[in-house]
C-alpha cells in the first residue's frame, strides 16, 4: 500500500504538472497525452493500493480529490495564462486604454498649451526646444526655420512635440484674415458712352471738353 500510495501522489503532481505546462507550452497534444497517462498510472495504484487492499476511504478521497482537482488546475491555468507577458504575446489580448495611450495626461497637457506664447530656445530646423513659462518642450515649427530667442505661438500638437509659428508671422495672417477686402473697381457701363460723357460734362460744372467724342458706330 505505501509504494501504491507513493505512486499515486507522484503521478498525480506529474500529470497535474503536464497539465499546466500544456496551457502555457503548446506542443500538439503530447504534454495532454502524457498528463492522462500520468493520471491513469495514479488511478490503477489508487485502486490496487487502496481499494483492493479494502481502504475505500482513501480511494474515494482521491476520486473526489481528482474531481476537484482536474477542473481547478486547468481553469486556475487558463485565468492566470493571458494575465502572463507570455500569454499576452500569444494571444495578443487588448491592451486597456491606459496602455494603448500612455502618454495621455501629457497629451492633454500640451493641448492645454495652444495660443499660448514661448520664445524659442534653440534654432528650429524644423525641430527644436522651445520655453513657455519656466518649463521648455520639445517642439517643431510649422516648415520654417526660427531663430533661436524668436518669440513663438503655440498652434498645434504632434504626438509629444508641440507645433510653433512665430509670432511676428502668426500676428500678420491673423492681420490678413481679419481685415476686409476693399477693392475699388471702376468700371465704364455697357452703352452709349457718348451718354457717359455727357453725364461726366454735367459733373463737371457744364464745361465742355476741348476734344470732340467719336460717336458710336
Amino acid at each position: 500500500m505505501d509504494n501504491y500510495g507513493l505512486i499515486v501522489f507522484l503521478a498525480v503532481a506529474l500529470g497535474t504538472g503536464f497539465l499546466i505546462c500544456e496551457v502555457f507550452i503548446p506542443s500538439a497534444g503530447i504534454l495532454t497525452i502524457g498528463s492522462i497517462l500520468c493520471f491513469a498510472v495514479a488511478t490503477f495504484s489508487a485502486w490496487r493500493g487502496w481499494y483492493q487492499a479494502g481502504e475505500t476511504t482513501w480511494w474515494w478521497g482521491y476520486v473526489f480529490g481528482m474531481i476537484l482537482l482536474l477542473p481547478t488546475t486547468i481553469s486556475g491555468a487558463v485565468y492566470i495564462f493571458p494575465r502572463t507577458a507570455y500569454g499576452k504575446a500569444v494571444l495578443a489580448v487588448p491592451q486597456s486604454l491606459e496602455e494603448v495611450t500612455p502618454f495621455q495626461e501629457e497629451e492633454a497637457r500640451l493641448t492645454s498649451l495652444i495660443n499660448s506664447h514661448g520664445q524659442t530656445s534653440t534654432m528650429f530646423s524644423p525641430g527644436g526646444m522651445v520655453q513657455i513659462g519656466h518649463e521648455k518642450f520639445h517642439a517643431e515649427s510649422d516648415g520654417v526655420l526660427i531663430d533661436a530667442g524668436t518669440d513663438v505661438i503655440v498652434v498645434g500638437v504632434k504626438g509629444n512635440r508641440l507645433i510653433v509659428m512665430s509670432a511676428e508671422l502668426h500676428d500678420s495672417i491673423a492681420q490678413s484674415a481679419s481685415s476686409p477686402k476693399t477693392a475699388a473697381v471702376n468700371e465704364v457701363p455697357n452703352g452709349d458712352f457718348g451718354q457717359n460723357v455727357a453725364a461726366s460734362d454735367e459733373t463737371s460744372g457744364g464745361e465742355p471738353f476741348d476734344f470732340d467724342v467719336p460717336e458710336n458706330a
